[in-house]
């Protein structure tokens, strides 16, 4: 497996919130309802259930992924279903203070050692993109 390491971001929220709002998916089904239009336009393809999302990846069809692991406050781990290749998203956090928390997205994929000259620089653009969604989705209060 290849590992790639997003950048860390610092979140204006305590690790607990954080933790409970990545830890259940289901909730965000919700919150994609309430977007403006426009902006729901740019999800389609991609659908919330329960411990799970469902997104359409140009080239490779639906991936479904899944939460497979959860250490309270600390961790959450998807695995991608339906996916050629093993893949595996994983969101770290670590408090910084009381109301902050650095949050680390990991993405984990088994590709050939020949192609990851070709690939790897967007996996880790992927990677980074992942962290900075997050930062979106927590606003400073």
């Amino acid at each position: 497996m290849s590992v790639y390491s997003g950048k860390p971001v610092t979140i204006p929220r305590p690790i607990a919130e954080i933790y409970a709002k990545i830890s259940d998916l289901g909730q965000y089904r919700d919150m994609v309802e309430q977007l403006p239009a426009d902006q729901r336009e740019k999800l389609q393809g991609v659908e919330f259930r329960g411990d799970a999302f469902k997104m359409d990846a140009p080239g490779v069809g639906e991936l479904v992924f899944k939460i497979t692991e959860r250490t309270p406050s600390t961790h959450v781990g998807l695995n991608a279903e339906g996916s050629p290749i093993p893949l595996k998203l994983s969101i770290d956090l670590a408090e910084v203070d009381e109301a902050s928390t650095r949050l680390t997205p990991r993405v984990d994929i088994q590709i050939p050692a020949m192609l990851r000259p070709f690939i790897g620089s967007k996996i880790q653009e992927a990677a980074d993109k992942f962290g900075e969604v997050f930062t979106s989705l927590f606003p400073a209060v």
